[in-house]
């Protein structure tokens, strides 16, 4: 037979591996060949040479026999808990390690020290997805101890994000003092008051005061004396011995700031209009209605809640955007063609000229000082026929009409929609009629771009996948799509053309919202709609959230903030100065 065609095959057994890593856990039960204990706290730990040497740089360098450890048979293991440390011998062995509330924290250092880079990075990401106001502090220290960054990151966001919770816990009391200046310094600092600051200065150093008085000065540079209230001031330098004793402190309080420029604190709101939800009973699947406007600070407390109007409420499907302090709303399956203006400043709904299309689950957005209407579903025979709609609107504040406009190249409902260096982005979306059919793929992949000066759109560019309901905010020349099916940001740069993947979420948000507040993009709300079952058997199956999910453009981190009042989807989210 010619050489050349004699047949051969590879084969990768997943049994070969299974009794491999059998065998050498049966060998170090036995002691069959093992050479070295590691020794931790009084406990022993035998195992092998070669195995530890295969998973662990650190291993590998300690046995090649430049090190005297390589000719010890026992070696103390300093810095690592005796519980950690036989995890990691035993991932090794197995290839698993069950981490845990109570074992990360240890875990992830005695990882980070021995290498076992698998299982530092398991730690990571166990403590990204738990980072939230009770854990945050201790989470930075944690990952700030590992110059783990990227986790570093995530937990100073949430830092910065509920300074007020994260004050009264006992990991702030024991804060390093390096991230306590970082903390403090921080221009992203969510403090309702200046004065604020100086008291939890104050509060943690007396925690250990003999130790951290001469830490003092140097934290109190971070503080902005000059926005604080002046009989504030003078009354707590006269009754605050420690503070009083601080050297300069006279002159510190009566300079500028040091900072390039003053933090922001906590200028911007949230208002929250409309949603809906699906709740299980014993019996049924309830359907619950959002009638309000929830105005929410920035850690997604809730301020206030007042009622819509009455053509907006037990409607679905609203759009609002916000230009000049006011905030428009549009549309609804409910009253389709209704249009009106709320004045946040006092607290009042006026109600404008009618839309020339009735529409619902369509956008709107602001571009050169004008609000457009775009897109959205019209019902045919509703629920079981619904058309999309191509129409385009401008309003007219001078004559309170609304004026049509080139149409879009796509009719489309459910998208995404923003502006960016002087046009208007349209991505994805529901482009067929829906015919009663909820399993039939009804999505789009195609981006509709609008220039005014033409007065036309095109679609020149394409997503990377095919998509709907998802919501697009535009920061610093970017845009930043999220929602809908995908699992993380999607960053589109107009100007390159070009797509970035970015954070993962951290809990499903299809018909969820979005907006950008304090240049963070803030994604509330969301839902998860299946069916279980096969044949006649299917069962709807849907699943409501209230989560906020804080994505920060600058280090590309996604966090937890406090749930909303009600879970919802389906609702309006924008940005409006603070009352």
């Amino acid at each position: 037979m010619d050489d050349n065609h004699c047949p051969s095959s590879t084969t990768v057994g997943a049994r070969h591996a299974v009794s491999f890593f059998g065998q050498l856990q049966k060998m170090r039960w036995e002691g069959l060949l093992v050479d070295v204990t590691l020794c931790a706290e009084g406990k022993e730990v035998s195992c092998h040479r070669l195995v530890l040497a295969a998973n662990s740089e650190y291993f590998r360098v300690m046995f090649n026999g430049k090190h005297s450890e390589s000719k010890k048979d026992k070696i103390e293991m300093g810095g690592v808990s005796a519980e950690a440390l036989q995890l990691l011998v035993d991932h090794a062995y197995t290839s698993r390690v069950n981490i845990t509330e109570e074992n990360v924290r240890p875990l992830f250092e005695a990882a980070d020290m021995l290498q076992f880079y698998g299982v530092s990075s398991d730690c990571q990401e166990f403590l990204r997805t738990r980072v939230k106001e009770e854990t945050c502090l201790g989470i930075w220290t944690l990952a700030d101890r590992v110059s783990c960054l990227p986790l570093a990151k995530t937990a100073k966001s949430c830092a910065l994000k509920w300074f007020e919770e994260v004050c009264a816990t006992e990991e702030f009391l024991q804060l390093p003092v390096h991230l306590l200046k970082t903390y403090i310094s921080d221009k992203g600092l969510m403090a309702r008051k200046e004065e604020r600051i100086l008291e939890v200065v104050m509060l943690w150093a007396r925690q250990n005061l003999k130790e951290r008085q001469k830490h003092l000065k140097e934290l109190l540079k971070s503080v902005c004396f000059s926005r604080m209230d002046q009989d504030y001031l003078k009354n707590i330098l006269k009754t605050d011995k420690v503070l009083a004793k601080v050297r300069g402190i006279k002159q510190m309080t009566k300079s500028q700031p040091t900072q390039d420029r003053p933090r922001h604190i906590l200028q911007q709101d949230i208002l929250l209009l409309g949603g809906s939800c699906y709740y299980h009973t014993e019996m049924e699947l309830r359907y619950h209605w959002n009638n309000g406007v929830y105005r929410l600070g920035l850690d997604s407390h809730c301020i206030d809640r007042i009622p819509l109007p009455e053509p907006f409420q037990n409607s679905r499907g609203l759009a609002a955007c916000v230009y000049d302090g006011h905030v428009t709303v549009t549309g609804g399956h409910k009253k389709l063609t209704q249009a009106w203006r709320y004045t946040p400043k006092l607290n009042s709904w006026v109600k404008l000229g009618r839309l020339k299309t009735g529409r619902y689950n369509h956008g709107m957005t602001v571009l050169q000082r004008e609000v457009y209407v775009v897109g959205g579903s019209m019902p045919v025979q509703y629920p079981d026929i619904i058309h999309r709609l191509p129409d385009v609107e401008v309003y007219n504040k001078r004559f309170n009409h609304w004026r049509l406009v080139a149409p879009l190249q796509l009719a489309v409902s459910s998208f995404g929609i923003a502006t960016c260096g002087g046009k208007i982005y349209v991505f994805g979306g529901q482009p067929y009629v829906y015919d009663g059919d909820d399993l039939r793929e009804n999505e789009t992949d195609a981006i509709q771009c609008y220039d005014p000066s033409q007065n036309e759109w095109a679609i020149n560019m394409r997503l990377p996948v095919k998509m709907s309901s998802v919501k697009a905010c535009t920061v610093n020349s970017k845009i930043y799509i999220v929602g809908g099916k995908l699992e993380c940001v999607l960053c589109f740069d107009p100007e390159q053309e070009s797509f970035k993947v970015l954070a993962d979420r951290l809990f499903p948000w299809q018909q969820c919202s979005a907006t950008v507040c304090n240049g963070e993009i803030y994604i509330t709300g969301g839902m998860v709609h299946q069916f279980v079952g096969t044949g006649n058997d299917r069962l709807r199956h849907i699943e409501n959230y209230a989560k906020v999910q804080c994505y920060n453009v600058n280090n590309d981190t996604m966090v937890l903030s406090k749930d909303l009042p009600e879970p919802l989807y389906g609702h309006c989210t924008v940005t409006i100065a603070k009352a």
